[in-house]
């Protein structure tokens, strides 16, 4: 709950890579189209752009498989970074290295 508290009263934001994470999830259609209602009605879509790709490219290519870290933390790390707004996140290990990531 701490981590839902930090953001109370704030606006929110998804990327494009996590709405399509938690739209996998869904159980069956009626799931996935409530969550993406949920979604569309409660958060800000952040879109790719050149600066996100661009940024994505450079953490790829200075953190690259060295870290073990899955793709789209690397996409959602360059997202947040490219808007210039904190990361929530409960991985934490899995983006804290990244220089100039700011972690909510």
């Amino acid at each position: 709950m701490r981590l839902a508290e930090n953001v109370k009263g704030r606006a929110k934001a998804v990327t494009d890579a996590v709405v399509g994470e938690l739209l996998a999830g869904a159980r069956d259609k009626r799931e996935f189209f409530a969550l993406h209602r949920h979604l569309e009605d409660n958060f800000i879509w952040l879109s790719t752009n050149e600066r996100t790709s661009a940024l994505f490219r450079s953490i790829l290519l200075r953190y690259g498989p060295d870290k073990g870290v899955h793709l789209v933390d690397f996409q959602i790390a360059a997202c947040a970074m490219a808007y210039s707004i904190p990361l929530l996140t409960l991985n934490k290990k899995h983006v804290a290295f990244i220089e100039g990531l700011e972690i909510a």
